[in-house]
């Protein structure tokens, strides 16, 4: 009899390899665990107190388990406003579906808005709050912008005011090769806009040089950089520049650093001051305007 029960159960649990290839091959199944209950094409509708749509949730498939959340392959949700719209859609590779309502995704995740702002990034886990539809992360975040890459500790993003938050320290990586590690990066793609900002300490790492301030304002449309506060400037060659409120030129490829406010520049040879200074990174020539007061060695 025994021999039989073991029988039986190898011939089940192969037959379900066979015939659900998907599952095998998702890593979040463990293969140990069999799942209870299988639906394709999954959907649910949910309602909110007056008994209007609030949320809309499909997938590929829903994996039904006796001990772990129900897991969603290839899910869809969408959330709408007390007026019926669209609020955002949210898609991602899977998901867990938890009892409380709430739904943790995981891998690639894209965040469509109702205005038609699309976010997209990476993550270990994305929760959806039942009670706010606010989007949190505690987990390490990779959002892809168009022209960079930002790596950060956690996300927040309050999807009633269409803001994003990447929380704890957070790297820039742009695709020309510039680097910026600051803290705590709010998002802001209203309007057509690709802004990203902190009022967090930043460095700047650029080819030849590293710049210290106490804030950052990217503009991607414009590709243009205000670099915030005091502002410290460490080029390779051992020269320092000291000074306020920065602006970065990337516009034509290769930056230009402009500012209005007074200048320190310090060298082996020289010690200069002035007010104002335009610096051609690229052609590596810097103009010191405004009462210049120099002295050499």
């Amino acid at each position: 009899m025994w021999l039989l029960m073991k029988a039986l159960s190898y011939s089940f649990s192969e037959l379900q390899k066979n015939t659900d290839p998907v599952l095998t091959q998702n890593e979040e199944v463990s293969k140990e665990v069999s799942y209870m209950e299988k639906i394709d094409n999954f959907a649910l509708q949910e309602f909110g107190m007056d008994n209007q749509l609030s949320r809309f949730v499909k997938a590929k498939n829903y994996f039904h388990f006796k001990n772990s959340p129900a897991l969603l392959l290839e899910p869809e949700v969408t959330t709408y406003d007390v007026k019926g719209n669209k609020d955002y859609v949210l898609t991602a590779e899977r998901a867990d579906y938890l009892d409380s309502g709430e739904i943790k995704f995981k891998g690639k995740v894209n965040i469509r808005s109702g205005s038609g702002i699309t976010h997209k990034m990476k993550t270990r886990e994305l929760l959806v709050s039942t009670k706010t539809d606010d989007l949190i992360s505690n987990k390490k975040v990779t959002y892809l912008g168009e022209n960079l890459k930002i790596v950060s500790q956690g996300m927040h993003m309050q999807t009633k005011e269409d803001k994003m938050k990447l929380t704890g320290k957070a790297v820039i990586k742009q695709d020309s090769g510039q680097k910026i590690v600051t803290k705590n990066i709010y998002i802001d793609q209203s309007n057509g806009q690709k802004h990203y900002y902190s009022k967090y300490d930043t460095t700047y790492l650029a080819q030849e040089d590293t710049i210290y301030s106490k804030g950052m304002d990217l503009d991607m449309q414009k590709e243009i950089m205000q670099l915030l506060g005091k502002v410290k400037i460490l080029q390779n060659s051992g020269t320092k520049i000291d000074t306020q409120d920065l602006t970065v030129d990337q516009s034509n490829d290769g930056d230009v650093y402009r500012t209005k406010e007074k200048i320190h520049y310090q060298s082996k040879l020289a010690d200069i001051r002035a007010i104002g200074m335009h610096y051609d990174t690229k052609k590596r020539k810097i103009k010191l305007t405004g009462g210049v007061i120099g002295s050499y060695e």
